[in-house]
């Protein structure tokens, strides 16, 4: 071997090396994440497609242990089955959590073929190891309480259908749900007349705040049939009335929902699953870093 042989060979070895150092250290970084902090993908939805796992791996560096995708209709996430997703995000020290999906009105019978898409929800998220099938939003447009008693009735049945699966049944709210219909508020109304071994909710806090409802009296009242929280913040003053919803989300702890309050509850509220939905413009990631960094402060979000 000349001496430029041995250069060459050297720097190549010296470069090998570098990069392995630099995947090890990450591989680390990504095992490191044992906290309960996890993010709903919806947040990097434009990022996704450009570079899937690199997009996932920021989010592990970051410090996020979980992911929760969305619109899951049975079939694939942005081309991965449940199962495929859950070997890329543990390979970076992540897991599934659940998932957001949707559904229609469905027949009183379950053994319908309508049923079989909400079927497949629960056996595809189960095979990637999540817990949590929740529904992104309201079922049709109920415009009555009838309507909503008629959805009632079909979240206890997608409660049953889960269980069989061994998924939990859980639904996330939007804004119109803290209206009134003939007296009853909608999400009141929803947590009396569900089964609560079968049915439970997911808190979208800036949602709830910007509806101008009070999620801290909610889960006071209700915490163990809130079990997961949607981190996400808005900025109250930012409306220009009561009804105004075009007011402005911001990053976590910079908003009007009162977090060190939440967190102080006792036994933090019942809450089981903390995830991240950002919702601002920007550098996406750094907002998600900013939502992690705020919420890694309190002692629920540590083992």
């Amino acid at each position: 071997m000349n001496r430029r042989q041995f250069i060459s060979r050297s720097a190549a070895l010296v470069a090998a090396g570098a990069i392995a150092h630099q995947e090890l250290f990450a591989g680390m970084a990504a095992k490191r994440n044992k906290g309960r902090i996890g993010i709903q993908l919806y947040s990097i939805k434009d990022e996704l497609p450009k570079d899937f796992e690199g997009s996932l791996k920021k989010l592990s560096n970051i410090g996020y242990s979980q992911v929760e995708p969305y619109g899951f209709r049975g079939e694939k996430f942005e081309g991965y089955t449940m199962k495929e997703l859950s070997n890329i995000v543990k390979d970076m020290g992540m897991s599934i959590s659940g998932t957001h999906c949707g559904t229609g009105m469905l027949p009183e019978d379950t053994n319908a073929p309508q049923w079989d898409s909400w079927k497949k929800i629960c056996t595809e998220l189960k095979s990637g190891g999540g817990t949590w099938a929740i529904l992104a939003s309201l079922p049709g447009k109920p415009t009555t309480l009838d309507d909503y008693k008629r959805i009632c009735a079909q979240f206890n049945r997608m409660g049953e259908v889960g269980k069989k699966a061994g998924v939990k049944f859980a639904f996330h709210n939007h804004t119109e749900v803290f209206g009134k219909l003939e007296g009853e508020i909608v999400y009141d109304y929803m947590i009396n007349n569900t089964d609560p071994k079968l049915v439970f909710f997911q808190m979208d806090l800036g949602h709830t705040v910007n509806a101008g409802a009070d999620c801290l009296a909610y889960i006071r009242k209700y915490g163990n049939r809130i079990p997961l929280w949607h981190a996400s913040d808005f900025d109250a003053s930012s409306r220009k009335s009561a009804d105004d919803k075009s007011g402005q989300y911001v990053e976590v702890g910079k908003g009007s929902v009162p977090y060190q309050a939440l967190f102080a509850l006792p036994k933090t509220g019942g809450l089981q699953n903390l995830t991240v939905e950002q919702e601002t413009g920007g550098d996406i990631f750094e907002s998600c870093k900013v939502d992690f960094d705020y919420l890694k402060q309190f002692k629920w979000t540590k083992v």
